[in-house]
């Protein structure tokens, strides 16, 4: 095995035990108070495992699986032999699942034992046999978990954020070392499911377990691969290689033919923009005239997302009448305010069992009826929300504000309470939030100094440049320098080399 992946978990967990179709063990960890949280994080683990399986045609290629939670993690997941590390911000109760899972990273991961583990790249020139592959097989498992018209959603968006990217004079190829997430995952899954397209799905699922089975335990490079994929399909894949690997452009417009011929979802949805761009009708006038022959979810959220602001409140009302989560979760998020003729639509929404939805619902209710405020406090009042407590700071942060609710001891326990979740005990998940709020609200004090001043230094760089950037404005203002110095001989020593470095100038 590759050194690069071997690696130690150590903290309390508790261990269930499952076991895959062919008889491979499974073992889920989770921390001992999250013990009622693991189906719901773990759910379809054992058919992701299966389907993986089968699809990829090679055995699972290690004695067992183990999956564990870590905080603070540096990346979403991480493909140890035979063992997955993920970010505990992915260990949700049943209903955060609808607004944040784990089942695509938990493809992915998986998907890595065979492309990463198995065989593994000699350098970095070589990543999409790692990334574009797993990333796309974690799509073919998903599909077989939720549909089709999910599968082809998620590429209709993921070609999207490529073409922008070509646009940004930002494309890159795929055999660049220094390539972005974007181009080596998703550009890489486009080119994977494009080659199966171009070979054909008996010459390519033949290759694929040639490729494997030739280089098990062994470095290799895409020239190895496309070697094993030309004589699997009997053809050249010269020009293939060309206009995916070594260009730089996305294929933009080759992809949405290819998706409009395959869903017929998308192809109704680009044939209705245009209609929107160019009729002289009104955008309801048009979408009553679809919604009735949509029975995709995926398909009316996208509708309302994208023109929700300018529907009737009769239209929307209707449509959350239907009583679809997703779709109802867009109503509440494409309508920036909420007035008299939409108050009863959205004290209904407050009711969803979705976080995301609550915490949207909340804010623009408690703004728009002040005379209310109270009730719909009481009515969220224990909500955590997401693992990042967003939606719990968020009702702190109200329920300070509300100056009729409770008394004045008790809404200042509640911003105690919201001022401590920047302490270092917490995820920097939950740490990023309460900063965030904090300083756009509360204002900061020498806690919060204190607290950014460590986040400054911490392990994950996407939190640490956060934190300095945050610092760096707050700097601006001469009282949070002359603040900070008198902390300085308060706080450990890497924090105060870091401030001293930029107190200096």
């Amino acid at each position: 095995m590759s050194s690069y992946l071997l690696a130690f978990a150590i903290g309390d967990y508790e261990e269930e035990r499952r076991e895959s179709a062919s008889g491979i063990p499974i073992f889920l960890y989770t921390y001992p108070e999250d013990v009622q949280k693991r189906e719901p994080t773990y759910r379809y683990t054992q058919e992701i495992f299966d389907y993986l399986e089968a699809e990829i045609g090679i055995p699972y290629p290690w004695q067992n699986y183990k999956q564990v939670p870590v905080r603070d993690f540096l990346y979403a997941g991480m493909e140890n032999t035979g063992t997955t590390f993920f970010s505990d911000g992915y260990v949700v109760d049943s209903t955060a699942f609808a607004d944040h899972n784990y089942v695509n990273v938990n493809a992915h991961e998986l998907a890595h034992q065979w492309f990463g583990n198995l065989v593994t790249e000699t350098d970095a020139a070589q990543h999409w046999l790692h990334e574009g592959l797993a990333t796309y097989s974690a799509y073919l498992a998903e599909r077989n978990l939720f549909g089709e018209a999910d599968f082809y959603w998620t590429l209709y968006d993921t070609a999207r954020q490529l073409n922008s990217q070509d646009e940004g004079g930002e494309g890159e190829t795929l055999n660049n070392p220094k390539a972005s997430s974007l181009t080596f995952y998703e550009k890489g899954a486009w080119a994977a499911l494009m080659l199966r397209e171009t070979m054909g799905d008996k010459a390519w699922r033949s290759g694929i377990r040639e490729f494997l089975t030739r280089f098990a335990y062994r470095n290799t490079t895409l020239s190895d691969f496309f070697e094993v994929m030309e004589a699997s399909c009997g053809c050249s894949l010269e020009e293939f290689r060309k206009r995916w690997f070594e260009a730089t452009s996305f294929p933009y417009q080759a992809c949405m033919d290819f998706l409009q011929s395959k869903s017929p979802q998308i192809d109704t949805f680009i044939k209705l923009q245009q209609e929107i761009i160019t009729s002289p009708a009104t955008n309801e006038e048009i979408l009553k005239r679809y919604w009735l022959g949509i029975g995709s979810t995926e398909f009316k959220r996208r509708i309302i997302l994208q023109y929700g602001k300018t529907l009737s409140t009769a239209f929307l009302e209707k449509v959350a009448a239907e009583g679809d989560l997703l779709v109802r979760q867009a109503v509440a998020l494409s309508l920036p305010k909420v007035g008299p003729e939409t108050r009863a639509l959205f004290e209904s929404l407050l009711e969803d069992p979705s976080y995301v939805t609550k915490e949207n619902v909340l804010y623009k209710l408690w703004v728009s009826f002040p005379e209310e405020r109270k009730h719909y406090l009481e009515q969220t009042r224990g909500a955590i929300g997401l693992p990042n407590k967003s939606l719990r700071m968020t009702w702190l942060l109200l329920a300070r504000l509300t100056q009729d609710f409770e008394n004045s001891t008790t809404r200042a326990s509640y911003e105690q309470e919201l001022r401590g979740y920047t302490a270092s005990h917490f995820s920097f998940e939950i740490r990023q939030n309460a900063f965030t709020i904090i300083h756009s609200v509360m204002g900061i004090d020498d806690l919060y100094l204190m607290d950014l001043s460590q986040a400054c230094t911490h392990h994950s760089w996407q939190f640490r440049k956060f934190a300095r950037n945050l610092l760096k404005e707050l700097l601006k203002k001469p009282a949070v320098k002359e603040q900070l110095l008198q902390l300085l001989d308060q706080m450990g020593e890497e924090e105060q080399g870091y401030l001293k470095s930029i107190l200096v100038s």
